[in-house]
């Protein structure tokens, strides 16, 4: 790599496209790069597996095109053949760049650890929790939706929504988060809110999160209950992954939409992980994934600084 090389960070999940565009410059001591930042933004969801390859291209063709490398990393990227299929996606549009592909796990890793040991917790619409020890890397969670997100923005809004209906159904008044989650989506009635779920993908799903969070903060016990079971399942992958790895008083980064700095999440899970792993040292993460991709695509060893 030399100086002045223009490099692309891209981190696609459920939620949304994160973009980071970076120059490479010397450092003080002209032996450590780092990164000079030009331009950041955001584009619509780019699951890898829940959006179609049309609409993948069309929103991949919305970034900076003069790059000399890119980094992209989407959720739902996880088998070498995806890798593959999306490094040729990414080719027609950057044919002359330098391409690095995978999963969104990859660039959380790197944004959060470094070259580090630790565990990454991330939680948006959908889970996963990725652990590293030296060159081994154990994961647990993040099987998509229908398999496994739990702990995720889609889990807890599809759990408070059965229990909307569980409720209705056994002839209980209305609740309020009903009336939350109707004003939200601009609906007058539960049939209404019924067909809507019955149309509504993933991402549209765990969109209402955040209305899980109000309820919870404003008393409703129900939805806090449903938030102590997403942080108690990613709590018991994390135990997990820490076993398999061997890390006794493990580095633990969150992020990811629903994990910000002093959310009732956050509390959630830092309050679980601390009865069964109490020497965790948990923190929020302190860069965005997109520019653990634009690490990545730089191929370095080591930790670069940015520049703003």
């Amino acid at each position: 790599m030399k100086p002045g090389e223009r490099i692309l960070g891209v981190e696609g999940g459920g939620t949304k496209t994160a973009w980071v565009l970076v120059e490479t410059v010397l450092g003080a001591n002209a032996s450590a790069w780092e990164f000079r930042l030009l331009e950041q933004g955001k584009l619509p969801a780019s699951n890898f597996r829940l959006t179609s390859p049309e609409r993948l291209r069309a929103i991949l063709a919305e970034l900076p095109k003069q790059i000399d490398r890119a980094g992209v990393f989407l959720a739902g990227c996880g088998t070498e053949e995806d890798r593959c299929a999306l490094k040729q996606m990414c080719l027609e549009i950057w044919p002359n760049a330098k391409i690095v592909t995978g999963s969104d796990r990859d660039s959380g890793l790197a944004a959060a650890l470094d070259q580090g040991d630790g565990i990454v917790v991330n939680a948006g619409s959908g889970s996963s929790v990725t652990g590293r020890r030296g060159e081994r890397i154990e994961r647990a969670g993040g099987w998509g939706h229908i398999l496994g997100d739990a702990g995720g923005g889609y889990f807890l809004s599809i759990h408070a929504l059965r229990l909307v209906l569980r409720e209705h159904d056994l002839g209980r008044s209305e609740m309020d988060f009903t009336a939350k989650i109707l004003r939200v989506l601009s609906l007058n009635n539960l049939d209404e809110l019924v067909r809507w779920v019955q149309t509504a993908d993933k991402m549209e799903l765990a969109m209402l999160a955040p209305v899980v969070f109000e309820a919870a903060t404003g008393g409703d016990g129900r939805m806090m209950e449903i938030i102590e079971e997403g942080a108690r399942v990613l709590c018991e992958y994390s135990e997990a992954v820490a076993s398999r790895l061997h890390l006794l008083a493990p580095k633990v980064v969150l992020i990811g939409g629903l994990f910000q700095r002093d959310s009732i999440y956050t509390h959630a899970f830092r309050r679980r992980l601390k009865k069964n792993l109490p020497d965790a040292r948990v923190t929020t993460a302190e860069r965005a994934p997109e520019l653990g991709a634009a690490w990545l695509a730089a191929e370095l060893g080591d930790h670069i600084t940015v520049r703003e």
